[in-house]
């Protein structure tokens, strides 16, 4: 019995590219939106960090210019956090993008192995058929050679 190649298994081949691709793709998007989450968690720590100083300062008196430059100084850090949570939600919505189409892949790439199973199933099948009625005509062929003598 020899193991037949056929057109399905070479789809599941480029099925399996596709999906590891689309994996690669994922990971990518994963690492992204977690570079990015990790820089606005900073940035909020960093803003904390600040309004815990500017607290105790506000307590202990301060001049104005330091007040001044201090909020300056928040005024730019509340700038940064609002464009880095777009970065992060945009690296959110591209990385459950990329899940959705790892997702498709490995859909589409299961359809095709088993539907690459029952094509060789049903080859394996056929070879045993073809092999029994081979093993039947030649043993008719036994037998008759032999009841002839």
């Amino acid at each position: 019995m020899a193991v037949r190649r056929g057109r399905l298994e070479k789809l599941l081949v480029v099925k399996k590219a596709e999906k590891d691709q689309a994996s690669s793709e994922y990971q990518t998007a994963i690492s992204q939106f977690e570079t990015e989450g990790q820089t606005l968690y900073e940035l909020l720590k960093k803003k904390e960090q600040l309004d815990e100083v500017l607290q105790v300062s506000l307590q202990n008196g301060i001049p104005i210019e330091t007040l001044k430059q201090q909020q300056f100084f928040m005024g730019n850090l509340e700038k940064n956090l609002l464009h880095q949570q777009k970065k992060v939600s945009h690296a959110r919505a591209f990385m459950n993008l990329k899940e959705e189409k790892l997702k498709e892949q490995s859909v589409e790439c299961k359809k095709y192995e088993v539907l690459d199973n029952k094509e060789k199933l049903y080859w394996k099948q056929n070879d045993l058929k073809v092999e029994a009625t081979f093993i039947d005509e030649l043993s008719i062929l036994q037998y008759s050679q032999h009841t002839n003598r």
